[in-house]
């Protein structure tokens, strides 16, 4: 008996096909497993979503944790720290780093993630070639699978690991490039996703931020202890404190400050053609101070030649600092207020040293000009002092002359009178003994009175007797 159900219909194999509704009693899947299956997905799809979101949320955490780091930093070189470690962590890369870019080229490497033997066995660190130095042209963001695969790519030296995903983004301040970060080796083998170079440009973005606060802190700073240090200088100079000695502590300031390895004072000789090196420090320069060198070979004497600040990236023949290996030197020259030099300063960097900046040559600047005036106020209290002293010296010695060498020679005439008047040889020949002893006297007088006055010319053979020394005057 064959049964028709409804809204069915047989087919002559005599198996039911559903038409509308209802189920199929004898197929494989009913309606409850689809369905089931259906929400499995739907499950699978919903914790997949949100796992995405917790580490999306993670992610968040970590960038706002990196940010709160990084804005906590003081100094300038605790934020490239900062910097560096945060987008390591927060892209999940092996190595960070950040190239500080100046004039145009790599002159600061700040980097993570190598330990201290590796970076020992590579040794110098990157000038900004090959694909760093790409960036460093055209600073925008660089995402790669594999460094080597990049027509830019210089390869690595030796003992440098081994190194494939690549992401690279610009620091800027204000518009300007300060630097790039860069990300290598994404954890696991992975390659570096466009979620990271997002999170990497907005570090990026608080990082230029931050930098350029640890900038505008460590210049105040530096400004005031420029100040503080020329307030004393000024103050030693004036207060009479030996000249080289003050000129010393600024020296040492300097080399300091600008993070030289060497520094010097040169001050004019009797030579014209020659410069007397006053002051000395660093790269073993003690043993010259005092010599002198050529006005037309030193760094120092082609910036008083030039009377301005000069710049020089090579070596002369005969140089303010001895010989060694160097870098950037800078010379400034004290220029008074009547337009006189007074000398000039130099300081030297090492050759893996960064180049001065503008902030170093403001501050070197202002400082000269600074000491040209405080040398030249020493100069005018100095005269003073001597042309004091030479009045002082002057009426000593005409209060010496007019009033003690007088007395003297009335006194000894005095005597000599009554020597002609005695009898008696004995008093004759004491009298004579006090005579002698006045014409000592007189003499020694003299003599001091003319040490006193240099330009007063003393007598050939002054008098031996009262008498010859009354007549004489």
């Amino acid at each position: 008996m064959v049964t028709v159900m409804r809204d069915s219909v047989i087919d002559d194999t005599h198996n039911p096909r559903v038409v509308s509704g209802g189920v199929n009693p004898v197929g494989d899947v009913t309606f409850s497993q689809v369905a089931r299956l259906e929400l499995d997905e739907l499950l699978e799809q919903l914790m997949l979503q949100v796992r995405d979101v917790q580490g999306a949320q993670g992610r968040l955490r970590g960038l706002l944790r990196a940010f709160l780091a990084v804005a906590q930093a003081g100094s300038l070189d605790t934020v490239l720290l900062h910097v560096v470690e945060a987008a390591r962590e927060l892209v999940d890369a092996r190595y960070a780093a950040l190239g500080v870019v100046n004039q145009g080229r790599l002159t600061r490497f700040v980097h993570t993630g190598m330990d201290s033997k590796t970076v020992t066995a590579v040794g110098r660190l990157p000038a900004g070639e090959g694909l760093l130095g790409l960036l460093v042209d055209h600073p925008h963001a660089l995402r790669l699978a594999d460094i080597a695969a990049h027509p830019a790519s210089s390869g690595f030296p030796e003992h440098h690991p081994p190194m494939h995903s690549f992401l690279g983004v610009p620091v800027q301040i204000g518009g300007r490039v300060f630097g790039t970060l860069y990300l290598t080796e994404k954890q696991h083998g992975a390659e570096f996703t466009g979620d990271d170079e997002q999170l990497a440009q907005a570090l990026a973005s608080a990082a230029g931020a931050a930098i350029e606060n640890a900038m505008l802190l460590s210049e105040s700073r530096r400004r005031n202890t420029w100040q503080n240090t020329m307030a004393e200088v000024s103050t030693q100079l004036l207060a009479g404190t030996d000249t080289d000695e003050v000129l010393r502590q600024l020296v040492h300031h300097a080399r300091e400050d600008l993070h030289g390895v060497a520094a010097s004072i040169s001050v004019p000789s009797d030579d014209p053609e020659q410069l007397r090196l006053a002051v000395t420090e660093g790269n073993d320069d003690d043993s010259r101070q005092g010599s002198l060198i050529a006005l037309a070979d030193s760094v120092g004497g082609a910036a008083i030649t030039a009377r301005q600040l000069i710049v020089v990236n090579e070596r002369r023949s005969s140089v303010d600092h001895a010989a060694g290996s160097l870098a950037e030197t800078v010379a400034v020259p004290f220029i008074g207020v009547d337009d006189r030099v007074n000398g000039a300063l130099t300081v030297s960097r090492a050759p893996d040293a960064e180049p001065f900046g503008q902030l170093d040559l403001d501050l070197v600047a202002a400082v000269a000009a600074h000491a040209g005036l405080a040398l030249h106020l020493n100069e005018v209290r100095a005269d003073a002092e001597r042309r004091h002293l030479i009045d002082d010296r002057q009426r000593i010695g005409e209060d010496l002359r007019h009033h003690v060498i007088q007395r003297l020679f009335r006194h000894g005439l005095a005597l000599q009178g009554v020597a002609s008047r005695s009898h008696y040889p004995l008093t004759r020949s004491a009298v004579q003994t006090q005579i002698d002893e006045v014409d000592a006297i007189i003499h020694d007088i003299r003599a001091a009175v003319f040490a006193l006055h240099p330009t007063w010319t003393a007598p050939d053979d002054p008098p031996r007797s009262a008498q010859q020394a009354d007549g004489a005057s």
